[in-house]
């Protein structure tokens, strides 16, 4: 298959699925993000999956705990399963990097897919791509197994959890995965997530 590319017209990002959970066999899941001067995500982990960075492009900043490090294109480095982390982009130029997540995740590949999807829907809040409707939020909190060690959103979690399950009884995580999903990602028995 073609690798599957994502823009998000708020930040410059472009993300690609070089490999699906489904064409690996459920073995990982690997995407090459472009990212634009000062972009980055907050610092979180991953409760089913490790992940390997690798830079391709220019200069690949990575908080891992409290240790910042730098990869030069070819370097890579391993994220382990509940280890808080970000990436980063903190110079001039456009970096490219790419990420492999063992096991396979249908949900995160589902969850770039929304996100992106509905930054260029209009239906996030501009500056941090947050989702404005709260079950759009709570589906792609539960997809993306991304936890945010921010303390307010460690609170909300559990709310977050009961809207998930409230919106897929309200058929709403279906229709997500409708108008953003391929058809290959989705478990008829469980869609968001295998």
């Amino acid at each position: 298959m073609q690798p599957r590319t994502y823009h998000n017209p708020v930040n410059g990002e472009y993300t690609s699925i070089l490999k699906s959970s489904f064409e690996t066999n459920g073995d990982y899941t690997h995407f090459e993000v472009s990212l634009t001067p000062g972009g980055g995500n907050p610092v979180h982990y991953h409760t089913g999956f490790t992940e390997e960075f690798t830079a391709v492009k220019g200069l690949l900043g990575l908080q891992l705990g409290k240790k910042i490090i730098y990869l030069k294109p070819g370097e890579t480095a391993l994220v382990p399963v509940y280890s808080r982390h970000r990436f980063f982009n903190d110079t001039n130029d456009t970096i490219i990097f790419r990420v492999r997540l063992v096991k396979g995740q249908p949900g995160f590949e589902n969850f770039l897919k929304a996100i992106f999807g509905l930054v260029n829907d209009r239906k996030t809040i501009t500056g941090n791509q947050i989702p404005k409707n709260i079950y759009h939020l709570a589906i792609v909190y539960k997809w993306g197994d991304t936890h945010l060690t921010n303390p307010l959103i460690k609170l909300c979690a559990p709310i977050l959890n009961l809207l998930y399950k409230r919106a897929v009884n309200l058929g709403i995580e279906q229709q997500l995965l409708q108008r953003y999903c391929s058809s290959e990602c989705i478990d008829p028995d469980h869609p968001g997530i295998k």
